[in-house]
């Protein structure tokens, strides 16, 4: 009985302060929202110190970004008669680059701070992983989407992605071109490229993608990203090429690598390997019967003689 009496004193004292803490919490915060009322300007003063930071130094996000977008327009030809320039001021026609090969195209603009220079890395990783050398197996070329684009620094661009792929420094194998309002935006339409200029950042906002066209002006597919496989990058030509570029083997192999358009990469294509390995099995069978009916024939020769 007694200590059912000092649980019920200890309980009551336990009540108690409770109750006490409970007022003192509820005065403290009502506490906070009466100086929070008393002082509004504090508060602002304080959101005007630190104000929210964007990228690049801009004030607000790139409003231009929900114009940015990717449309794929497989098997659409380029428009004919698309003139360019050449960091020496000469006009360079697109379709002359096409020459019989196909014809890897990167649009974006050389003064870009990153998004550019990753993909164009990207891409010259893949080259040389791929085995495939531009001017002979394939036709490169990078166009500025800028009009006002500087020249020298198309220039300098293309000498660095030269000495990063390695071989003969001609900038033939990968120019580097200028273009207009008109041009590089009709270019862009006809393969899908949305891009927008934001006037707060000064920048172009755009999706890190290259092209592949066929040697007749085709798009053949689209290489997204900034890091493109070696493998992925030599069947994209192989297939575009239509089988002008690469070996026999690379042909085979094209029958068991579909591009998946979801992963946006390709894929072991099951039924690919299925026909090879039927193949195969049908080989080995006929060369199995061929060996047993020669050897039938041997020995019927020699029981007739």
């Amino acid at each position: 009985m007694s200590r059912i009496k000092l649980g019920q004193a200890g309980a009551g004292r336990a009540v108690l302060w409770m109750g006490r803490t409970s007022s003192w919490m509820v005065a403290s915060h009502f506490a906070v929202l009466v100086i929070l009322s008393v002082h509004p300007v504090d508060a602002q003063a304080s959101d005007r110190r630190l104000p929210p930071a964007f990228p690049q130094g801009g004030e607000q996000p790139l409003a231009a970004l929900q114009d940015v977008d990717v449309i794929e327009h497989l098997g659409d030809r380029i428009p004919a008669g698309l003139m360019f320039r050449d960091p020496d001021g000469r006009k360079v026609e697109l379709d002359a680059l096409l020459g019989g090969r196909p014809l890897l195209v990167t649009l974006g603009y050389y003064r870009c701070p990153m998004l550019c220079n990753l993909v164009l890395d990207g891409l010259a990783k893949a080259m040389k992983g791929s085995g495939l050398v531009p001017g002979k197996d394939f036709q490169a070329v990078s166009i500025s989407i800028d009009p006002n684009e500087d020249a020298k620094l198309a220039r300098e661009t293309g000498d660095r992605m030269l000495r990063v792929i390695g071989g003969e420094p001609d900038p033939g194998r990968w120019p580097f071109l200028l273009g207009d309002a008109v041009g590089s935006r009709a270019l862009a339409d006809a393969v899908g490229f949305k891009y927008a200029y934001d006037s707060l950042s000064q920048q172009f906002a755009h999706a890190a993608v290259a092209f592949v066209l066929t040697p007749d002006g085709r798009v053949s597919r689209y290489l997204y990203g900034v890091e493109v496989l070696a493998r992925d990058f030599r069947l994209a030509l192989v297939e575009a090429g239509g089988g002008r570029v690469g070996t026999s083997f690379d042909r085979v192999l094209l029958s068991c690598f579909k591009y998946d358009p979801i992963n946006r990469r390709y894929a072991p294509y099951v039924m690919g390997f299925m026909r090879i390995g039927a193949g195969l099995v049908f080989v080995a069978l006929a060369t199995l019967m061929t060996v047993l009916w020669r050897k039938e024939l041997v020995m019927r020769r020699r029981r007739v003689a």
